[in-house]
């Protein structure tokens, strides 16, 4: 007979791994189907491998997937994660990360090749689609202690919330997204079972991998625990345990993630958002007037949206909160309210939980806070896929108690359920969702939206008279809401759109061979040189295309070089966090150490000194016969020189002509302004134009069905290049005419600069031309100026007399020598951030910043060595705390385990004789 002691023989790895499956198999069917569907979903749109689309769209196509591209290669060639000079003449890459690439899939990109790098982002998508789903139905599982099919049926339908389905392309969301319902299991395990591990570890979590929807999971956490206790009261005592546990460790978390989220956070501070400003007077998102009628009409228009399973909200700054995650889970969260075993505190507390959330999307007070203290730029709601995480638990809570079910509160679910549907019928928001082209899907929706309600209800009825048994229930309703899924899946992508893959990143093999061009004639040079595009695919382009470019679009942006940019003549946008270079004077490619400009269509304005180098087909290379390599000197009054934040109050070209005489103390101008000799506009019976100032005008329209146009006319007063500003209100296109006669194409000045027009003749007739909208008013600011090459020649000669010879060069730092003629000042074009070290001979120096954004320090005559390099401001000290807490939350997992293997002595033997025998 064998002892009770023995020791049990192991389970092997298959018998285990069998038993893993099977005690998790609607886990994993919650994350395959789901993962399943949106593969479907996107074959159906031929996006690539099946077919030649891609998800590329919007801001994926502007920033995620360019991004992305960097860091594959950054990852591929074992560069520094802390700066890149791929975009913007350089940027802190790890602020960049913390909001664009913090995800774990992201790293798996450097076992990948390049060529499939939309696609690895596509299946990744559906990966954390399909996570999203076998997480959710882990917390229905854990926390109502069910284990059948109706996981499936629930997860999949948070899967295919109109959140996750309309933002999809946001792929920087997404992580947190879907990580969101083990934080939210991990609370209830730290307030219910005093277990801190999952909450912490998943909190941190989510914060790594996307700060901004990470906020959004701490204010939940919040609200979770105020709920809780509100439901679960026992005393001021336990209240004030649970607080104090709760906040311990969502510190502790935060403090985790502080090595990355202490230099994003400082970062923060110098973008355009960090500027906005609380709502002084109550005001609404929706609605119309700010008043109670308003928010009703708001609450309206968002609960009929529950009923919108087929055109989320995409990105227009006007739409209706994305919360609807399915009929099914609309029938049963109502059912909810009827349900005898909840509590009527907790029914009350889910509600006004829910009412919450609907109000801070319409008042923009409680907006204000949710999103980081600041208005969003576009997509608004961000956080009401936790409106849908709630509406998702309180209707499989409501599933668990199906069998106590009857008629009654079958029908007041189905009524209910009903008044969403009527709410949804000719509300004004409608349209917003779905659009004039999208209009005729209303009905469709509406009705097939209807049909799975009564469906429902009358598979609930059967059940509650016991014509059918449970399990049945349970089939059919997750068949319908796979197929509903389904639907919302195909209807998203459709809605989403795609795009080609044709001419991503345009230009393809021709481009491509240019950039290698360049990058083997440069092989062997050290030092940090730039090039461009004369015009931009992605606002990215050289982190799609792998070279140092001066463009970017970025919400980390630095505020103070998106103004340094528009002072120098080059493109920016405070409020659109980007800052962009397009051909641009000589003057602006010198001062920003710019070497090399690709024309994809063969052709430049500026022909003084892009000189053409290599050709494919009809894109050509260019190179700058005028570029002077990083790191040269200047007079110290450019130290002098400030940039102005207002772009209405300066001339673009005054400013270089200021700049060019701080640096280099010649006196002449390296512009001269151009006066106008004549003017062309429209009818001045119904259109009339008055010059206020030089070059500035203000125009009036007294025709609203008129389309004018502006004209005015200069006259060349000498050979040579010339250059253009034109801020035109409603002319965004404008034409440069030489003797009446059209250049080929327009300037593209929706966001305006200092723009090379060509060479024109002593006498040459110059004209800048516009056309308006119809009916058009406004202001209009234009210069034309002669660039003197003479002048300009004089500085080049100056400056390039004492340059740096760099001999190492990483992605956060370079070193080189020097050999200074006189006292000056040491000049880079490099985007100035706190982090930046400037070393010279050994000993630090102080950093300047010139016009407040490149760095640059004062430097003495004589030969010196120079070292910069660069760590992210308040990387150090984040990285100290982030151990400190890895620390504290290993020896409290230590103790935990300590304590569960310390052995529970055996109860004592009591010596009690043994009767005798019979």
């Amino acid at each position: 007979m064998t002892d009770a002691t023995t020791i049990k023989q192991k389970r092997s790895f298959g018998e285990w791994f069998k038993d893993f499956a099977t005690r998790n198999i609607f886990l994993w069917l919650a994350f395959l189907i789901p993962f399943l569907l949106m593969v479907i979903a996107y074959g159906v749109m031929d996006v690539s491998p099946f077919g030649d689309k891609q998800i590329l769209v919007t801001d994926n196509w502007h920033q995620y997937f360019p991004f992305l591209a960097d860091l594959q290669h950054k990852l591929q060639n074992g560069e520094s994660l802390f700066w890149t000079w791929s975009v913007g003449g350089g940027v802190n890459y790890f602020s960049l990360m913390s909001y664009y690439l913090a995800s774990p899939v992201n790293f798996l990109t450097m076992f990948i090749p390049a060529g499939v790098l939309r696609e690895f982002l596509m299946f990744s998508v559906c990966l954390k689609i399909g996570l999203a789903g076998s997480f959710t139905a882990l917390f229905l599982r854990s926390v109502y202690k069910r284990n059948d099919l109706s996981l499936v049926m629930f997860g999949t339908s948070f899967s295919f919330c109109a959140f996750l389905i309309g933002y999809y392309w946001n792929t920087i969301w997404l992580d947190t997204v879907c990580i969101f319902p083990l934080c939210a299991l991990g609370i209830v395990k730290l307030l219910t079972e005093n277990k801190f591990r999952l909450f912490t570890i998943t909190l941190a979590l989510c914060m790594l991998t996307n700060y901004y929807i990470g906020f959004f999971v701490c204010i939940f956490v919040l609200l979770i625990f105020i709920a809780y206790s509100i439901v679960h009261w026992h005393s001021f005592k336990n209240f004030a345990v649970n607080l104090i546990k709760t906040g311990a460790f969502s510190l502790l978390a935060i403090g985790i993630t502080l090595f990355f989220l202490l230099p994003a956070f400082l970062a923060l501070q110098n973008t355009h958002a960090s500027g906005s400003n609380f709502p002084s007077t109550f005001a609404i998102n929706m609605g119309g007037s700010n008043d109670l009628f308003g928010v009703l009409k708001a609450l309206k228009s968002i609960t009929g949206n529950i009923a919108n399973f087929t055109s989320p909200a995409i990105k227009a700054a006007d739409a209706i909160p994305n919360i609807s995650c399915g009929a099914v889970t609309v029938f049963f969260g109502f059912l909810y309210l009827t349900c005898s075993k909840v509590k009527t505190k907790e029914k009350i507390v889910a509600m006004c939980l829910i009412l919450f959330m609907f109000l801070s999307c319409i008042i923009r007070q409680l907006d204000y806070i949710w999103h980081g203290f600041h208005f969003t730029n576009m997509i608004p709601y961000r956080f009401t896929f936790l409106i849908s995480f709630v509406m998702i638990a309180m209707a499989f809570k409501a599933y668990k108690y199906l069998s106590l079910t009857n008629v009654i509160s079958a029908i007041i679910a189905t009524l209910l359920s009903v008044f969403v549907l009527v709410m949804e019928i000719d509300d004004p928001g409608i349209e917003k969702m779905f659009t004039t082209e999208r209009l005729n899907w209303v009905t469709p929706t509406l009705i097939a939206f209807g049909s799975i309600i009564a469906f429902t209800a009358l598979v609930v009825i059967l059940y509650s008279k016991r014509i059918i048994p449970k399990n049945v229930v349970t089939i059919a309703l997750t068949i319908v809401v796979i197929a509903q899924s389904a639907a919302t899946g195909i209807c998203g992508v459709i809605v989403t759109t795609v795009t080609g893959t044709y001419d991503y990143p345009r230009g393809g093999e021709k481009t491509a061979y240019l950039l290698d061009y360049m990058n083997n004639q440069e092989a062997n040079t050290p030092e940090l040189w730039r090039s461009e595009m004369t015009s931009t695919q992605t606002l990215n382009d050289g982190a799609l295309n792998h070279y140092n470019g001066l463009s970017m679009f970025n919400s980390m942006a630095n505020e103070k070089i998106t103004i340094f940019y528009e002072n120098m003549g080059m493109m920016g946008w405070k409020s659109g966090n980007r800052y962009t270079y397009a051909e641009a004077s000589p003057f602006v490619n010198m001062f920003m150490n710019l070497k090399y400009l690709v024309a994809r269509d063969g052709k430049i304005h500026n022909t003084y000194d892009m000189a053409e180098v290599c050709t494919k087909d009809n894109e050509k290379l260019f190179q700058n016969t005028h570029y002077i390599p990083m790191g040269f000197v200047t007079d110290k009054n450019l130290l002098n020189w400030k940039a102005d934040e207002n772009e209405g109050n300066y001339n673009p070209i005054e400013k270089q002509n200021e700049f060019f005489r701080n640096a280099t103390g010649i006196e002449d101008e390296l512009n001269t302004r151009l006066e106008v000799v004549s003017q062309g506009h429209s009818d001045s019976s119904k259109f009339t134009v008055n010059k206020t100032d030089y070059g500035v005008y203000s125009f009036n329209c007294s025709d609203s069905s008129l389309k004018p146009h502006v004209k005015w006319n200069y006259t060349a007063p000498k050979d040579g290049l010339y250059v253009m500003y034109a801020d035109i209100k409603d002319g965004e296109d404008v034409t440069v005419l030489q003797n009446d006669k059209e250049q080929p194409g327009k300037y593209g000045m929706a966001r305006p600069y200092v723009s090379p027009i060509g060479y024109f003749k002593k006498g040459d007739k110059i004209s800048v031309y516009a056309e308006l909208k119809a009916g058009s008013s406004g202001k209009a600011r234009v210069y034309v100026d002669l660039f003197n090459e003479d002048v300009f020649e004089q500085g080049f000669t100056k400056l390039t007399q004492n340059v740096m010879n760099t001999t190492k060069l990483t992605a956060s730092s370079m070193e080189g020598t020097i050999d200074v003629k006189q006292d000056g000042l040491f000049y880079t074009s490099i985007p100035y951030e706190k982090g930046w070290t400037a070393v010279v001979d050994g000993q630090k120096v102080d950093v300047s910043a010139v016009g407040d954004a490149m760095l640059a320090f004062p430097i003495s005559q004589g030969e010196h060595t120079i070292k910069l390099y660069y760590y992210p401001n308040g990387f150090w000290p984040g990285f100290a705390v982030t151990m400190a807490c890895i620390l504290i939350f290993a020896a409290l997992c230590f103790l935990i385990y300590v304590k569960k293997k310390k052995p529970i002595p055996e109860p004592a033997k009591l010596d009690i004789p043994e009767p005798d025998e019979e």
